[in-house]
């Protein structure tokens, strides 16, 4: 067996297009995004594994433009990340994002800090996820990530181990993390925990109750509130705070689904259970009109026991 840390990757020579630069293991800042970084401007990194494994092209895309504009909006730079031949991108030109949307998840690897180095090393093409757009944004000198949602402990990951790398790059990348909390499928109760544990600051904005991906309400008490963005900033920024990493949900707009997404979520869970699965698999269509194989009720940290669901 051979066990290898990024760090144990040694440097490339890199010259990439877009006057770009070279920084670090093989990573090519787009100009773009360098030049705001220098100049002092917002930059926002976004990652790219729902480009190549959220959904076909050109819908994936599509959406990929529409976040990027979003981002420029609200007065940013964007910077989606990605590993185009091998090299480390953070900031991808138009015909860049247009070829990592066309070469879809059958060619484009799904990468977490571990699968860095083997993507460089054989010169593939990997799309990030949050432990790895984290790592890549902050040796770029990105401060601010926006995703969807961050991994956490999977339900019954007291037992199976399975917790997400996301958790332990949020406690050593200094990073600020905007998102919509964990996602449902997750144990939130334990997820939170674990952040608690690892000392990552954990702060919903203008709400008290920490949201649940596709709604606002998931039953746990946030640990930390701040009102506006102004707070939010406030927070991130202090220096006294030793720039660690922070985790910003932002509460969804929807608010009334949290009953019928939990009840999807026990219910794919118990029947990935009656097929003595190991893991709790959402299936493509969600089973909103299936015949019920468990009871909902109000999640606690007590349903992640095989007992609790009949």
């Amino acid at each position: 067996m051979l066990f290898l840390s990024l760090a144990a990757v040694g440097k490339l020579d890199v010259t990439g297009p877009h006057g770009a630069r070279r920084a670090g293991p093989p990573l090519v800042v787009h100009a773009e995004v360098q030049a705001a970084i220098d100049a002092g401007e917002p930059v926002v990194a976004l990652e790219s594994t729902i480009i190549t494994h959220g959904m076909p092209y050109p819908d994936n895309l599509h959406t990929a433009r529409a976040v990027e504009e979003a981002v420029r909006e609200a007065g940013a730079v964007p910077a989606t990340v990605a590993l185009l031949d091998g090299v480390c991108h953070v900031g991808l030109a138009t015909e860049e994002l247009t070829r990592l949307a066309q070469l879809g998840r059958e060619r484009v690897a799904k990468c977490s800090r571990r699968d860095l180095a083997a993507v460089m090393a054989r010169r593939g093409h990997g799309a990030t996820t949050v432990s790895a757009t984290m790592l890549l944004a902050h040796l770029a000198g990105v401060p601010v990530f926006v995703t969807g949602g961050i991994g956490g402990v999977h339900r019954g990951g007291e037992a199976s181990m399975d917790v997400s790398a996301d958790l332990t790059e949020l406690s050593r990348t200094p990073v600020c993390v905007v998102c919509a909390g964990v996602k449902s499928i997750l144990d939130i109760p334990r997820t939170l925990e674990v952040l608690e544990t690892n000392g990552v600051a954990v702060a919903a904005l203008g709400a008290s109750e920490f949201p649940a991906f596709f709604t606002r309400s998931s039953g746990c008490a946030a640990p930390l509130t701040v009102a506006n963005p102004h707070e939010a900033a406030a927070l991130v920024l202090d220096p006294r705070c030793g720039a660690r990493t922070h985790d910003l949900p932002i509460s969804p707009q929807i608010s009334e689904l949290r009953g019928r997404v939990q009840f999807c979520v026990f219910q794919t869970h118990a029947r990935g259970r009656v097929s003595r699965c190991t893991h709790c698999i959402l299936p493509s269509q969600p089973l909103l009109h299936s015949t019920p194989l468990c009871h909902a009720r109000p999640y606690t940290h007590t349903h992640t026991h095989r007992g609790e669901i009949a």
